[in-house]
């Protein structure tokens, strides 16, 4: 019992927040915004999840953190594993992860010769926790931000091409379409704002949200201002042109009317940027206030006693071991002296022993 190593077992509580709790928080906004852009793959990853320990457990549990924790603490050399599976079960039997059902927490504990090193190792596995929370996005602000990065991203990479497809019709056209559509310059943008305004409130309202129906209205209006611009902007034909004037006069309505079209794309892709923009910045304010989808009530700390062996029932087991040997030993050396005590048990000891190959 003296010569058995002491493990020493240290733990670190935590308490998923409120907005990533089961039941309305995280794992519920997971459904209410399945439809932006792809990311409700992360809700149909999460639907036959019970509840949220269920899922921090796993994602504790993931490659994705146990790779990080091999990487980070050299687990191959320190548990002498051939290669990265046979470190992960190694770490899966020195670290355990538990779930209190009644108080929601839940509890790391890890376990080590080394005291300092099993604090450090629990305290890692909630760091690694955090890390792959704030990159899957659980709660309804992270769903957000992450849907508004990768508008910016995708709005930021068809600016430039509509730029150059821009220059490249309003030098065919010969004319300055923006000094013909400054009386309305601002229609394109405005009407793509409202557009985005009435595409994100319509993910969290119902058809009856008063301000739902209000931006329907205003884009109704807007565009309603704008068909008309176009039409005042129509000339009429009063007289008839030969037909070489009117096939130039025709080629250069198209390449106006391409300029024009390419002019009001760029203002709208403009509008939307900035758009996301805003949005972006409202969501990581929203993102803020969530604060960490896990708190650590109570950090990993070296233990100052081990956790085993627990050397006293070492010892009554080691003991008690020893006696059923001995009585063994004792019973199977009796009965040899009984057979070899007589001449008919020696010759048939004799015999035993031939029979075996001993003789």
């Amino acid at each position: 019992s003296l010569t058995t190593p002491a493990t020493y077992v240290s733990r670190t509580s935590i308490m998923p927040s409120q907005q990533s709790g089961g039941g309305g928080g995280g794992l519920a906004s997971l459904g209410n915004l399945a439809g932006l852009g792809g990311l409700g793959a992360l809700s149909n990853m999460t639907s036959g999840i019970k509840s949220s320990d269920e899922m921090f457990i796993a994602l504790m549990r993931s490659q994705s953190v146990q790779s990080a924790l091999i990487e980070q603490f050299k687990l191959k050399e320190r548990y002498g594993a051939r290669n990265t599976e046979e470190a992960r079960q190694a770490l899966n039997l020195n670290v355990a992860i538990l779930a209190d059902k009644k108080s929601g927490m839940l509890f790391v504990d890890a376990q080590d010769k080394d005291p300092k090193f099993a604090a450090q190792l629990a305290n890692a596995q909630v760091k690694e926790l955090n890390i792959i929370l704030s990159r899957l996005a659980v709660t309804e602000a992270q769903q957000r931000r992450a849907y508004y990065e990768q508008q910016i991203i995708k709005t930021q990479t068809k600016i430039p091409q509509l730029e150059l497809e821009y220059k490249e019709a309003q030098k065919s056209s010969g004319l300055e379409v923006a000094s013909l559509l400054s009386e309305a310059g601002t229609l394109p943008g405005q009407i793509a704002a409202k557009e985005l305004q009435l595409q994100v409130l319509s993910r969290f309202a119902t058809a009856q949200n008063p301000d739902l129906k209000r931006l329907a209205v205003e884009i109704s209006a807007l565009r309603a201002q704008m068909a008309r611009y176009e039409l005042s902007k129509t000339d009429p034909k009063t007289s008839e042109p030969n037909k070489s004037g009117q096939v130039a006069e025709n080629t250069k309505s198209n390449f106006v009317q391409k300029a024009t079209q390419a002019y009001n794309t760029l203002k709208i892709q403009e509008a939307l940027l900035d758009g996301y923009v805003k949005q972006l910045e409202l969501a990581k304010v929203d993102e803020a206030k969530e604060g960490p989808a896990v708190q650590v009530v109570d950090e990993a700390r070296a233990p100052e006693m081990r956790a085993k062996p627990e050397r006293k029932k070492l010892v009554l087991a080691y003991l008690v071991t020893g006696l059923i040997i001995a009585f063994v030993l004792a019973a199977l050396r009796a009965l040899l002296r009984h057979v070899r005590s007589t001449p008919e048990g020696l010759q048939r000891w004799s015999q035993l022993k031939r029979a075996w190959g001993f003789a």
